[in-house]
């Protein structure tokens, strides 16, 4: 066998064409990259000249005043495709203003191709002539079919035309233009494009972009500028990511309302509570071999670094605008302005933030808990990284956002924590807001018995009871049926959950056991766990009638579907009356649901637990109490699930209302639902503190975080 020969890899001229129209996605990305050139090149300012008014003369010119090219560095670099000069030297920074540069795939300039055919750059160094070269793409790909066939011509000027004196930068005019008609939504857009390519917030070096279109001026003339309405911002929060350490400032700036009070909050030592990792298409991910932490640690900041963000959030309900006294203005400028951009060094990464792009999934969790969310078109919001901490962050060639690897999903999910801890500070100040404008301040409302009871109670002193018994009759029958088809749907939604997830762990846990060899024994052993769980979950997905039922039934039922996680994530949890330990006695209701809500309180005292031992770094291990008490006199008696987590943080009133949650990735309808519950089978949810449950049971002083109790009344 013969060892061959060698032969050239050649690249076609048509390369060129292809790069030019489908490595750039749009006319504004061309432009943007354009601009870049100017900040890599140390310039404090870049001004675009988009002349659009005569045919014969349409051209976009982009001049800076930087530090220009020599005529090696237009040879060696410019005309040179996919250089690595940028590469090489990442760590080394300009002169003047100390930056890394943004451009590091060397294709850049090819984005003109996109916009026109005829490109002419002009550029001067201190020091040198000023240099001009021509280019008619066109005619260049005609020279020959291979990219080494292709010639630039590069001329000197005696006199300079743009940069004479001591000037430097470099101007690039594109003329020819391959769009033949720009409407006025097109320039738009490419307004505030532009404008947005330096941060409002943090630009050391006052890095600005002008932007002018002579003869359009009137297509332009309403727009808004980034930052006329932040004022109007009814929550401000600024925060920054070090390590671990989480540092934020919070504002609520309300309208003057009487009864609704600004406030303000901070922690410079706080740590974040991260929401659970998701796969970029919103799905939860299966638990790994390891349990994932719950506040972040510096590893979530590997190949990211220190994160510094401001969100400004607005409250887009008609009453709440209007007290601005702006109202139109400031819905047109939010719907300019709103969305999560992203800066490195103070330069905007392309597309985060733009119309329609969620790259948090904000709008995504609204669908399911609406109330209390923040959505893309409710928020102003800067990221700032800086560009050498942030190599794990590598931009795509197309220049549409990071590549999505490991450290962009670990962005994401660091990100969206953090606009969920916005969320938890916001809530009761949204909700204040809410009560003045339906007019509910100071008002508790009635339970549904209560209020039907004091409509009983008017009618019958108005003599209209007889009129109208038999349709209140027929109000409570049909409200009741639909609370009970409702809760029976919902504590099945919520635990199904949880079935999936530990039936998941069950098989992946087999399938490592047969790469490990375990014996056929112990394989026997874990196949028969999964029965058993498949077994356990039955229950709370049929349909139970209300019977008597025992206590221990419910506690061993929720056990047996919990148990796994809480040995997965190392809780300890203990239920006495398993062991007769504490008393046991009958409840009346439907197993299946009583067990469901057990379950959700377990699930909740699981995780807070859990969170309370990583914050404070403690020794003890998480744990959770499952208690039961009778009494004989009262004939009445609870199940309570108690933790050592940090209690509750809300308001207790407030605890178990539908969509209000303090938990990353909560629905805030465990608490809601077990409620719902209770009133179905005629007991009462209610929430202590452990100290409070104290005066009733004794519990081991361990125990010092929330209770949650199911209440029973007689069973009969």
């Amino acid at each position: 066998m013969t060892s061959g020969t060698l032969h050239p890899l050649r690249a076609r001229s048509h390369l060129l064409q292809l790069l030019g129209e489908e490595l750039i996605g749009d006319d504004r990305l061309a432009i943007f990259e354009l601009v870049k050139n100017g900040y890599d090149a140390d310039a404090n300012e870049v001004e675009i000249t988009v002349s659009l008014a005569a045919r014969a003369q349409k051209s976009i010119v982009v001049q800076d005043a930087g530090t220009g090219m020599t005529l090696d560095d237009i040879t060696g670099k410019w005309l040179e495709l996919a250089t690595d000069s940028r590469r090489r030297d990442r760590a080394v920074r300009t002169k003047r203003f100390r930056r890394l540069a943004l451009g590091e795939k060397g294709v850049g300039r090819i984005a003109s191709f996109k916009l026109g055919r005829y490109v002419t750059l002009t550029t001067r160094s201190a020091g040198h002539p000023e240099y001009e070269a021509t280019i008619d793409w066109d005619k260049l790909l005609e020279q020959g079919p291979y990219l080494e066939d292709l010639h630039v011509r590069v001329r000197e000027n005696e006199e300079p035309k743009f940069f004479s004196g001591r000037a430097t930068g470099t101007r690039i005019a594109i003329s020819g233009l391959r769009r033949e008609q720009w409407t006025r939504g097109d320039l738009r857009k490419l307004y505030r494009l532009v404008t947005s390519l330096a941060s409002p917030f943090k630009t050391p070096d006052q890095f600005v972009v002008k932007f002018n279109a002579p003869g359009r001026e009137g297509d332009l003339k309403d727009l808004i500028a980034p930052n006329n309405f932040l004022e109007l911002a009814v929550w401000k929060f600024a925060f920054s990511l070090d390590g671990q350490t989480f540092s934020w400032n919070y504002t609520f700036n309300p309208p003057h309302w009487k009864s609704v009070k600004p406030r303000t909050d901070e922690n410079k030592k706080d740590r974040l509570l991260l929401t659970p990792a998701v796969d970029p298409d919103g799905i939860k991910r299966r638990p790994s071999a390891a349990p994932e932490t719950l506040l972040m640690t510096g590893d979530e900041l590997d190949g990211i670094g220190p994160i510094e963000g401001r969100i400004y959030a607005y409250y887009r309900r008609s009453e709440v605008l209007n007290a601005t006294g702006s109202s139109t203005q400031v819905r047109s400028w939010l719907d300019d302005q709103t969305g999560v951009r992203v800066y490195r060094d103070g330069v905007r990464v392309f597309t985060y933030g733009e119309r329609n792009d969620d790259w948090l999934g904000l709008n995504v969790r609204r669908i399911n808990t609406p109330a209390g969310k923040l959505g893309t078109n409710s928020v102003v919001s800067a990221i700032h990284l800086e560009l050498d901490e942030s190599s794990g962050l590598r931009e795509k060639t197309n220049r549409e956002g990071f590549d999505q690897n490991g450290a962009y999903e670990r962005l994401r999910r660091v990100i969206l924590s953090v606009f969920e801890h916005l969320e938890r500070l916001h809530a009761d100040d949204r909700k204040m807001l809410d009560d003045v404008i339906k007019g509910t301040v100071d008002e508790q409302p009635m339970r549904f018995t209560e209020a039907m009871d004091h409509l009983r109670t008017g009618l019958k002193s108005k003599k209209l009871d007889q009129s109208f018994a038999k349709d209140i009759d027929a109000i409570e029958r049909e409200f009741v049926q639909l609370r009970d088809v409702m809760t029976n749907a919902g504590v099945a939604g919520l635990n199904l959950a949880v079935i999936f997830h530990e039936v998941e762990r069950e098989v992946d846990s087999l399938a490592t056991a047969l790469d490990r060899g375990l014996d056929q024994e112990r394989l026997r052993e874990q196949i028969e766990h999964l029965h058993q769980l498949l077994q356990g979950f039955a229950p709370l997905l049929r349909k139970n009638t209300t019977r008597s039922i025992f206590a221990s039934g419910v506690v061993r039922a929720a056990l047996m579907t919990r148990e796994p996680r809480y040995k997965h994530h190392k809780v300890t949890l203990s239920a006495p009356i398993l062991q007769k330990e504490q008393p046991d006695f009958k409840i009346r209701g439907a197993s299946n649901l009583i067990a469901g809500a057990l379950g959700n309180l377990l699930d909740n005292a699981q995780f807070w637990a859990r969170y309370r031992k990583e914050r404070d770094e403690r020794p003890a291990p998480a744990s959770v109490l499952v208690a039961t008490d009778w009494d004989d006199k009262s004939n009445s008696g609870f199940i309570a699930v108690v933790d050592n987590g940090p209690g509750f943080s809300i308001p207790l009133d407030r605890a178990a209302e539908a969509f209000h949650t303090t938990r990353p990735g909560g629905m805030g309808l465990g608490l809601y639902f077990a409620k719902h519950v209770m009133d179905q089978c005629g007991g009462e949810l209610t929430i202590h503190s452990a100290d409070e449950l104290r005066d009733e049971i004794d519990i081991p002083k361990a125990f010092d975080g929330a209770a949650v109790v199911l209440r029973f009344g007689e069973s009969k």
